[in-house]
């Protein structure tokens, strides 16, 4: 089988700034570079199996144009796409990925951008990532890997705070946000990779925590990812460090609507907790290495009958008609906007639900029917006593918290974000709540078409398949 061989290279992806349409030629609202975005490239082979795993400053974009940027790295280095392993650290950010639909930034037109110059920077960047992963294998040698965890329960909460009525309220108030008796995962999960000379080659830390301190604003930067990385490389002697997003659906930061000053007294709090425990890893026993994906069906709420569709698009339509009368209002079909929103940008996000609606009123009219569930792709990597489990989208804090408990690894990552956004799942309870990450979010078109949102049972669902990826259950 041989000894198990590790590479890494950190590399810059900062996108140049265009003059009408800012950053990548994308995203008009980003005119200003606060920090460099930052990728990594982390490589594991033995005895023929190689994974090349990306964690990036990046929004991310749904699976399609995920699995579209894997399948281009996976041809230029002659692997299976499987082997290509994509996380992004979903700052709010970082502008649209040329190709990307998703932005990260509020509501923006992706329709209105320069596409000669995006197609330039998306070849830029892609060789950016094809270079670093040819650099990274390169590098290959033999490795030690220890594992450890540190905590910090003073960066975020858990943004869902429950009503009196049984909904949810979408919490933007670190005050307010720690009151809610609902849970968020202080558990920082960390790797530090050594040469058999004991010299420090790259580390990686995990934890699940929206980076959106600036969010609809003008800066570039990594969010309070960047400030937390450069803690835990100065910790490591300079090598890189890579951050991996954790199940982050219901959790938010610190500060949101903020600058870049807020951004790094985050970072801080969860970089410094971060650097403390370096000091504490321990050995992982055993050196296997192992890979399993697994392909999913998750099920979805009904189809929606034609009187639910007309209550909804009245009540919007009534919304909007009361939008023209007081523009401080917030709350509509069970969510509430921000309160530094214009009345404009409410306006733009309840016509994205209405198209939706008016959507399922035309497939109703023309008898065609939605899929009934949702694909989504496990993956499970394996060295030793050491595992983590990956999934596209933004999982809640609590099927996260429920493998890490269920596990019967002594060391595990719990990473969401990774090959796509599929989107926001929560468990039963939550979605019986409604609110945007269950039920808002599900209305919209243009992230991946027409969709259902998850019904009830997808969270445990997601919990049982990891724990047999896993080997338990």
């Amino acid at each position: 089988m041989g000894s198990l061989q590790f590479g890494m290279v950190g590399f810059d992806i900062t996108p140049r700034l265009h003059p009408q349409f800012g950053a990548w030629g994308t995203t008009a609202g980003l005119t200003k570079i606060d920090l460099p975005l930052l990728g990594r490239c982390v490589v594991l082979d033995q005895g023929g199996l190689r994974l090349i795993w990306f964690g990036m400053d990046l929004i991310g974009q749904a699976v399609p144009g995920t699995n579209k940027i894997r399948g281009e790295l996976a041809e230029a280095l002659g692997l299976e796409v499987s082997q290509i392993i994509w996380s992004t650290s979903q700052t709010h950010s970082s502008g649209a990925l040329p190709g990307s639909n998703i932005t990260g930034s509020s509501i923006a037109d992706l329709s209105r951008q320069d596409f000669v110059f995006a197609n330039v920077e998306h070849r830029r960047f892609l060789n950016r990532c094809i270079d670093a992963a040819r650099e990274a294998i390169g590098r290959l040698q033999a490795v030690k890997i220890s594992a450890g965890v540190g905590f910090c329960d003073s960066m975020c909460y858990n943004r869902r705070l429950p009503t009196a009525a049984g909904g949810v309220k979408f919490s933007r108030d670190y005050q307010e946000g720690i009151r809610n008796p609902k849970p968020f995962d202080t558990t920082i999960g960390l790797l530090r990779f050594e040469n058999k000379q004991s010299e420090t080659l790259g580390a990686i830390f995990n934890f699940g925590c929206h980076p959106a301190t600036m969010i609809d604003d003008c800066y570039v930067s990594p969010d309070w990812v960047g400030t937390a990385r450069q803690y835990v490389q100065d910790a490591i002697g300079g090598a890189p460090a890579m951050f991996v997003q954790g199940f982050l659906g219901d959790v938010l930061c610190y500060h949101i609507f903020g600058g870049p000053a807020q951004a790094r007294q985050t970072g801080a709090r969860l970089g410094q907790a971060a650097a403390k425990a370096m000091g504490t890893l321990v050995p992982v026993k055993g050196e296997l290495l192992s890979h399993k994906v697994q392909a999913i069906h998750l099920p979805c709420r009904p189809m929606y009958g034609r009187r639910e569709l007309d209550d909804e698009l009245n009540m919007r339509h009534s919304f909007i008609k009361d939008l023209q009368r007081d523009p401080h209002l917030t709350w509509c079909g069970g969510m509430n906007f921000p309160e530094q929103f214009s009345a404009e940008q409410k306006l733009a996000s309840v016509n994205l639900q209405i198209d939706y609606l008016e959507k399922g009123v035309e497939m109703l009219a023309a008898d065609q029917k939605p899929s009934p569930t949702l694909p989504l792709v496990l993956g499970v990597i394996r060295i030793g006593n050491l595992a983590t489990v990956y999934a596209p989208g933004e999982i809640f804090t609590t099927v996260g918290m429920q493998i890490r408990h269920l596990s019967s690894f002594d060391h595990m990552l719990v990473c969401g974000d990774t090959n796509g956004l599929l989107g926001y799942i929560g468990n039963d309870e939550e979605i019986n709540r409604g609110g945007y990450e269950t039920d808002t979010f599900w209305k919209m078109i243009g992230h991946d078409g027409f969709r259902l949102a998850p019904g009830k049972g997808t969270a445990d669902r997601i919990v049982k398949t990891s724990l047999e990826l896993l080997g338990r259950g």
